[in-house]
């Protein structure tokens, strides 16, 4: 992966107007966020990232949520659509990417997903849910998703998840050996510290916006680094993605060699109740990532991985395949 940048500028922004969880208006919703889009991109973002479904939930003839396949199928779009169109414009405008929720025709077929435009308001990436609850597949007719891919933005590296995946850890492991950098969380519901346990025990960087005023920015050590209120619906922080969490077991030694070669360059951060630390360049272009494969600090996706085929080697559970 070549990055032309390592510090990046996440913007989230929550829903918009205020309204019971039983009913949308997608119209003034669609206004409202285009607003603090316009907003937010005071700060520059390279990435602005929006809530799951925002603006085309199903709904009745009287506007309240509805859980029908037929109000599904009327209200979903295809990427080319409406809300594309509308979004794309604003990404070409202010040169940042944006990451927004939509439920997605795909010929016959439904789709919860991300959709990711590029600083020229072309679409670039589309992550499907991989576990819809069941009443999305039920009720509306929804497909899950099942080629989870991280995507290379000019910045890093990003994956994404869509409100109920974050509690299935098994989307968190694809990841880890995709070496996604940022998870863009975009949802309905806060999740609150089930996000936590994605940067704390995975190391990502989370960003999430939701349909509740409250939204955050996590590190990947697991620090709130942002975060939207209802008197700021909009935030934007700076993140350096030149970071890696790695264990201490079998790698303080070559860690002490790497930072006696690049001093002043390299600083790592303890995080000894977990027994992490995480390595972090401050020089550009000096990449982590080279710096672990040059001292051959064991990534933790490899230490796990192993710690599991010795388990089974000796008589305990058997090897899960996570995938790549």
């Amino acid at each position: 992966m070549i990055c032309i940048m390592r510090e990046v500028r996440v913007s989230i922004v929550s829903r918009g107007p205020k309204a019971t969880l039983g009913k949308r208006e997608n119209q003034a919703i669609l206004a409202a966020v285009k607003g603090l889009i316009e907003k937010v991109s005071r700060d520059k973002p390279d990435i602005i990232l929006l809530p799951e479904i925002f603006a085309n939930h199903p709904e009745d003839m009287a506007g309240e949520v509805s859980s029908t396949a037929a109000s599904a199928a009327k209200a979903a779009q295809t990427v080319a659509g409406p809300l594309s169109e509308e979004l794309s414009g604003l990404a070409r405008k202010y040169r940042t990417y944006i990451g927004f929720g939509l439920l997605r025709r795909s010929g016959r077929r439904l789709f919860n997903s991300l959709v990711l435009l590029d600083r020229s308001g072309k679409h670039v990436w589309t992550y499907d849910k991989t576990t819809p609850m069941p009443t999305e597949m039920s009720g509306w007719g929804e497909t899950p998703g099942s080629r989870p891919r991280a995507f290379d933005c000019d910045f890093g590296r990003v994956a994404g998840a869509i409100c109920f995946d974050i509690n299935f850890l098994e989307l968190a492991e694809i990841y880890l050996r995709q070496d996604a950098e940022l998870i863009l969380f975009s949802s309905a519901f806060p999740a609150g510290r089930l996000l936590d346990v994605w940067a704390i025990r995975y190391g990502f960087n989370v960003a999430g916006s939701t349909w509740y005023d409250y939204n955050r920015v996590i590190d990947c050590t697991g620090a709130t680094v942002g975060q939207t209120s209802d008197i700021l619906p909009c935030t934007t922080t700076v993140l350096n993605l030149n970071r890696r969490l790695v264990h201490m077991d079998f790698n303080l030694e070559k860690i002490e060699r790497l930072l006696k070669k690049y001093a002043g360059d390299v600083v790592v951060q303890d995080l000894r109740p977990e027994a992490t630390c995480v390595i972090t360049s401050l020089k550009k272009g000096l990449e982590v990532t080279d710096l672990i494969r040059e001292f051959r600090i064991e990534r933790l996706p490899a230490y796990f991985d192993r710690s599991r085929r010795v388990r089974q080697e000796h008589g305990g559970l058997k090897v899960i395949k996570w995938g790549t």
